[in-house]
């Protein structure tokens, strides 16, 4: 029922999609090809998956890949196990477009039903999964609309929000929010504790000055910033907060980067291309380049600042200069996160499809080293609960529902209990690839990219406040820095 309604939504709604959704199959010409297209056409139809298109995995390989400490010999072993699979369905090794080492082994290609009911029934494949388009919509941005926002809200609380992405970690009917009585206090005034033993009345201390030991501040959570004279900071920077994200890495998979921008650090040596026949990471599209200044725009004295200012960004570029790409892509570029980030790094995924469950394991598997990801919700006015990954549900991701600024959830923004936060993503400012800023974009997509900053600076999420208009029983906290 709930994938029924995703498909009868997302079909209705496709033209205010602004972050990733699940596109179907192109005109049968054009899937033929569609792994060789520089420019693969973006479907006018959702929830199909891609006609003789598959992700083939194999068993196994996640354990023996972590269980061995030579990752060359894990690589060689994966290989000798691929070359014999391929030569029992009779695919030669030039057929394969997607290959995959790591937490998730295998590959995938273009199959006939006689090669994929032949890798079925091979003893070292755990499945075989039909691969499906995602595409970017055109109308995820429109800088005509340039909406200001109100700033933070002076009706907000400060609480913490799940803390874990594991849901919302919220059990409790629609919270009220009480005005705080001092917004700038976040921490209660350390109290005097209570002497050891309640029948002294007169204690003689030898040393005065150590009845009271001077409280010790705890370190800071992160390195605070101020902006530069020239900055923009935007509505919805200023909404969740800033801080300094120096020597902090964010990898965006998405249609790539501006490389040239002069308001991103793009590390292009760890930065990659899943396009067949194409390794260039620019960002021909337009989106990767805004959601990496929402994440990582620097302070410099010009353009915008993001949450976590002076960020490294690595561009993992799955979308062509047509928004077009494919969960076989999402799959190799979360792989290659894995084989290459540390814990701690964090991952944006503004994209989704219909259920994936290599995608969603792959998720989990990187997740499970500590690093952390902050995945969209989606743009179908549904339960996320139908969309891979962001029906992942594990202790370091988190799943990211759009809010305008005034706190209400976007009419097109998913729901569910597999929401963990809302974030701004309606009428924010962002980088574009033109080399400039500009305002009036909206979606999941532009949501997100605010709490992969905030896990960059502190590495949890705090929240202040509810959004209002929350289609499930439960209303999603806004995602806060502080």
């Amino acid at each position: 029922m709930i994938a029924k309604r995703a498909l009868r939504y997302s079909v209705a709604l496709g033209a205010l999609v602004a972050t990733v959704t699940l596109a179907g199959c192109q005109k049968e010409e054009l899937m033929d090809n569609q792994f060789n297209q520089p420019l693969a056409s973006l479907s006018p139809s959702n929830g199909q998956a891609i006609e003789g298109q598959y992700i083939v995995v194999f068993k196994n390989q996640a354990s023996q890949m972590s269980a061995s400490q030579d990752l060359k010999a894990s690589k060689v072993s994966a290989l000798r196990i691929r070359e014999d699979v391929l030569a029992k369905a009779k695919l030669k090794a030039s057929e394969v477009q997607q290959v995959y080492e790591g937490a998730v082994s295998g590959f995938a290609a273009k199959l006939s039903a006689e090669q994929v009911n032949e890798l079925r029934r091979n003893p070292n494949v755990a499945y075989v999964e039909q691969d499906r388009i995602i595409a970017l919509s055109p109308s995820w941005k429109d800088t005509g609309i340039a909406t200001k926002g109100g700033g933070k809200g002076s009706t907000d609380t400060t609480t913490k929000g799940g803390g874990k992405g594991n849901g919302k970690g919220q059990t409790d009917p629609t919270p009220t929010e009480p005005a705080p009585t001092d917004s700038t206090t976040t921490a209660p005034a350390p109290t005097e504790p209570a002497p050891a033993d309640s029948t002294v009345t007169d204690p003689t201390p030898t040393d005065s000055t150590s009845i009271e030991p001077t409280p010790t501040e705890p370190a800071a959570a992160y390195a605070a910033i101020t902006p530069l004279e020239g900055e923009t900071v935007a509505w919805n920077i200023e909404r969740v907060g800033y801080g300094d994200g120096t020597g902090k890495t964010v990898w965006i998979i998405d249609s790539g980067v501006d490389t040239d921008h002069p308001d991103l650090n793009v590390d292009v040596a760890r930065s990659y291309s899943f396009i067949y026949g194409n390794p260039s990471i620019e960002d021909g599209y337009g989106h990767g380049t805004s959601v990496a200044g929402i994440v990582a725009a620097k302070n410099n004295g010009s353009g915008m600042i993001g949450v976590a200012a002076n960020a490294t960004v690595v561009a993992l570029r799955v979308f062509d200069d047509a928004g077009a790409g494919s969960v076989s892509r999402a799959i190799s570029a979360v792989n290659y996160v894995i084989n290459n980030a540390k814990a701690g790094d964090v991952v944006n995924m503004s994209l989704g499809s219909g259920i994936s469950t290599t995608l969603d394991q792959a998720v989990q598997d990187a997740a499970a080293k500590g690093i952390l990801f902050s995945l969209a919700a989606g743009n179908s006015n549904v339960d996320c609960s139908g969309t891979s990954p962001a029906r992942v549900n594990a202790p370091g991701v988190y799943t990211i529902s759009a809010m305008d600024s005034y706190n209400a959830l976007w009419a097109s923004s998913n729901f569910g209990a597999g929401v963990d936060f809302a974030a701004p993503g309606v009428g924010v400012t962002a980088t574009t690839k033109n080399g400039s800023i500009a305002g009036g974009m909206y979606g999941t997509s532009m949501a997100t990219p605010h709490v992969a900053g905030i896990l960059l600076l502190r590495g949890e999420v705090l929240s202040q406040g509810y959004v209002t208009g929350d289609k499930d029983t439960t209303p999603d906290p806004i995602a806060s820095l502080d």
